[in-house]
C-alpha cells in the first residue's frame, strides 16, 4: 500500500463548519455510481482514497442515475469498522429529480421544503448514516430560497440529521447571494479551475463571509488534460460522451485547447496535478473534488505539490487566460 502523501495527509478548516477536510475530495458520482461499473471496483477507488488519508466524500441524490448514494452507502459499511464515522465528512445533495446530471441540459428541480426534506430522509436511507456533515441544494438558485425552505433546513438540524447546509451552483448571480447573505448557507461547492480564474473574486467574497468553499470541475470535466491516445475503456467513453453533450462542458471544451497546451508545457508536474495546484493555491479553497474510476489517478492527484505551481506558471495561466482562452463564468 504507498504511503500518504503530505497533501493527502493535510488538513483544512471548510469555512465557519470547523470541519476539517482534506484537500482533495472524492467525488462519488458519474461513471463511478453507474451500474456497468463494477461495485467492486468503485469499492476499491473509495477504500484507496481513505487508506491514503482523503476524509470527504461528496456524492448526490440523483447522481449516476440515483445508484451513487446507494452504492456508496453500501461501500461504507464495512469501512466504517476501520474509519470512524466521526473521521469522515459525508456530502450529499437534494433537490434534484432527474439522474442524468444535466446532460440534456434541461433539469427537473424541486425545492419545497417537503421535497427537500424526504429528500435528505432517502438519501440518509441510501447511505445507512444517521446524519450527513453537509447537505446542499443542488443546483439552487437564490429565487428558490424561500423562509420556509430555510426552516425546514433547519429543523433537519435540530432532529440530528443534517450538520451544515449548503449550495452546490455553477451561477455567479447565486454565489453573490450567498455573500450578500452569509448567514443562510455554511458552505458552497462551485466550479472553478485555470478556465474560470474569473471566480477568484467570489471565492475571496465568500471566505471573507465565512462561507466554506469547495472547487469542482477542478479539471473542466477532462478538457484540461491531453488526449488519450489509446481506445478508450468504457468508464473513459461514457466521460466523453458527457463532455460532448453536456451543455456547460462544451462551453468548456471550446475554451480549454490553450490552457491545455500550458498546463502541459508546465514543468515538474501533471497537467492535472498542476490544474489542482492552481485551485488549491487558493487560500478560500478548503477542498478539490476529484471524481475518478482509477485509484492510479486519484494517487496521481494526492502525490500534488503546490508549491511546484510557482508564479511564473500562474502568470503563464493567468495570460491565457486573459488572451480570451479561457471561459467567463456566469
Amino acid at each position: 500500500m504507498p504511503m500518504p502523501s503530505s497533501l493527502a495527509t493535510q488538513r483544512r478548516v471548510l469555512g465557519r463548519t470547523g470541519l476539517a477536510v482534506s484537500p482533495i475530495g472524492l467525488g462519488c458520482s458519474g461513471f463511478w455510481g453507474h451500474r456497468r461499473f463494477a461495485e467492486d471496483a468503485a469499492a476499491a477507488v473509495v477504500a484507496h482514497a481513505l487508506a491514503r488519508g482523503v476524509n470527504l466524500l461528496d456524492t448526490g441524490h440523483n447522481y449516476s442515475g440515483f445508484h451513487a448514494e446507494p452504492r456508496l452507502g453500501r461501500i461504507l459499511r464495512p469501512l466504517l469498522a476501520r474509519y470512524p464515522r466521526e473521521s469522515l465528512v459525508i456530502s450529499s445533495k437534494g433537490g434534484t429529480l432527474t439522474g442524468q446530471a444535466g446532460i440534456s441540459g434541461a433539469e427537473q428541480r424541486d425545492f419545497s421544503a417537503s421535497a427537500i426534506v424526504a429528500s435528505c430522509e432517502a438519501s440518509l436511507r441510501n447511505l445507512g448514516l444517521e446524519y450527513l456533515d453537509i447537505y446542499q441544494l443542488h443546483g439552487a438558485s437564490e429565487h428558490d430560497i424561500n423562509d420556509d425552505l430555510l426552516d425546514a433546513l433547519q429543523r433537519l438540524r435540530d432532529r440530528g440529521l443534517i450538520r451544515h447546509t449548503g449550495i452546490n451552483t455553477h451561477s455567479a448571480s447565486t454565489l453573490r447571494w450567498m455573500i450578500a447573505h452569509p448567514d443562510a448557507f455554511d458552505v458552497v461547492l462551485l466550479d472553478y479551475n485555470a478556465l474560470q480564474q474569473d471566480r477568484a473574486p467570489l471565492i475571496d467574497q465568500l471566505h471573507a463571509a465565512g462561507i466554506g468553499v469547495l472547487a469542482g470541475t477542478v479539471l473542466a470535466q477532462g478538457h484540461l488534460l491531453p488526449a488519450r491516445r489509446r481506445l478508450p475503456r468504457l468508464a473513459d467513453a461514457w466521460y466523453l460522451a458527457r463532455a460532448w453533450l453536456k451543455p456547460s462542458s462544451r462551453q468548456l471544451m471550446r475554451s480549454a485547447s490553450a490552457m491545455r497546451r500550458a498546463l502541459a508545457s508546465l514543468q515538474g508536474q501533471t497537467p492535472a496535478q498542476s490544474a489542482f495546484a492552481y485551485v488549491l493555491q487558493h487560500p478560500g479553497v478548503a477542498s478539490g473534488i476529484l471524481g475518478t474510476t482509477r485509484p492510479g489517478n486519484l494517487d496521481e492527484v494526492l502525490d500534488t505539490d503546490l508549491d511546484a505551481l510557482g508564479s511564473a506558471g500562474r502568470a503563464q495561466l493567468a495570460a491565457v487566460f486573459g488572451d480570451g482562452s479561457g471561459s467567463p463564468s456566469h
